[in-house]
């Protein structure tokens, strides 16, 4: 069945919508027909769901349900679920960026349903909720929003039957140009309550060290990044952060905390939802993605009334025999901290 709800400030009515399934199995494991990124297996009235969990359809508005009419036999070993549960999935929950807007924006839903329906239960993938890994922000999120509350986990590779089951569509997904509005709303309500902290410098560098630091390989990496953080700790006196290795609670209070912040083009991006309005936010341009990544972050700091500074053609891009990663450097470091020291004085 599925059932529309208004979302306010959100202008897809299409795509406001949640699914409600009774008896059907779900799997933490990807099966045919789906793509390779699909990593649910949901089987109702003996056909493969498609609706609500596939992104194409998600990001459309499809209501179609199923993949076909291919008859699916139901699994013969399975857990039985009492509980009404509601599923917090997208294929994109281990992009930082996406995180809070395809799957953070689904809680939308569940805050309306649950006034009605309070035994509702998030559920998640096994994957999706631990305490430490790459993808931990996600249960710190979700113990900040609903710290009373634990969610039923779905285990890798075991089949459940669920006797109610809700999928929401996702409203908006990054990096539409309008529609965020009610997610940006729900998460200054999640952090209202986290104030800034003691900070001895001006300003800060958002270093992307940690993920060579933590063993992951990322996109648009800059090359010369170690001799910008010298600089950058010798002529401005600024502190060098690696947000990895910080929760949750700790990256919004770096970015309520700081007057000035530096940034490449990146997931870490999205941070600045957490700013405060004393906050000036400088973003060193990719020289192939500054475009509409600006624009977002352009979208953010006027929501929370921050200051924006883009610094474009400021690099290039390093010749790389694998394109989708996109290296880059900045062509002249000496140039760019005197740039970054004016803007510092006139901040003070």
């Amino acid at each position: 069945m599925i059932t529309y709800l208004d979302i306010p400030n959100n202008p897809h009515k299409f795509k406001q919508f949640y699914i409600t399934l009774q008896g059907c199995f779900i799997n933490n494991k990807n099966t045919p027909p789906f793509p390779p990124k699909n990593y649910l297996t949901i089987i109702h009235k003996n056909k493969y769901l498609k609706a609500g969990i596939h992104k194409d359809s998600v990001k459309e508005g499809n209501t179609n349900l199923y993949w076909n009419d291919d008859y699916i036999k139901n699994p013969t070993k399975f857990d039985i679920v009492e509980d009404n549960l509601f599923l917090l999935y997208d294929d994109t929950s281990d992009n930082y960026a996406h995180f809070w807007f395809d799957v953070f924006g689904q809680l939308c839903y569940y805050d309306i349903l649950k006034k009605t329906n309070p035994k509702l239960k998030l559920c998640l993938r096994q994957e999706d909720y631990v305490e430490k890994g790459r993808y931990d922000y996600i249960k710190q999120v979700l113990d900040l929003c609903y710290p009373e509350e634990t969610p039923f986990i779905l285990k890798k590779d075991q089949f459940y039957k669920i006797k109610n089951l809700i999928i929401p569509n996702a409203f908006y997904w990054w990096p539409e140009s309008t529609g965020h509005e009610p997610i940006l709303d729900k998460i200054k309500q999640v952090i209202s309550n986290i104030k800034p902290i003691p900070v001895s410098s001006n300003g800060c560098y958002i270093s992307r060290q940690d993920t060579i630091k933590y063993g992951w390989t990322h996109n648009r990496i800059l090359t010369n990044e170690l001799e910008l953080i010298d600089k950058i700790k010798n002529k401005l006196n600024y502190d060098i952060i690696e947000l990895m290795d910080y929760d949750i609670i700790g990256k919004i209070q770096i970015f309520k905390s700081y007057k000035n912040i530096i940034q490449q083009n990146g997931a870490s991006n999205v941070n600045i939802i957490f700013s405060s309005h004393k906050n000036t936010h400088i973003l060193l341009g990719h020289p192939q993605h500054s475009g509409w990544t600006g624009a977002k972050v352009l979208q953010f700091c006027k929501y929370v009334n921050s200051n924006l500074i883009l610094l474009n053609n400021i690099g290039r891009e390093v010749k790389n025999e694998c394109r989708a990663n996109n290296p880059w450097e900045l062509t002249n470091i000496d140039t760019l901290i005197e740039d970054l020291i004016k803007i510092d004085k006139k901040q003070h």
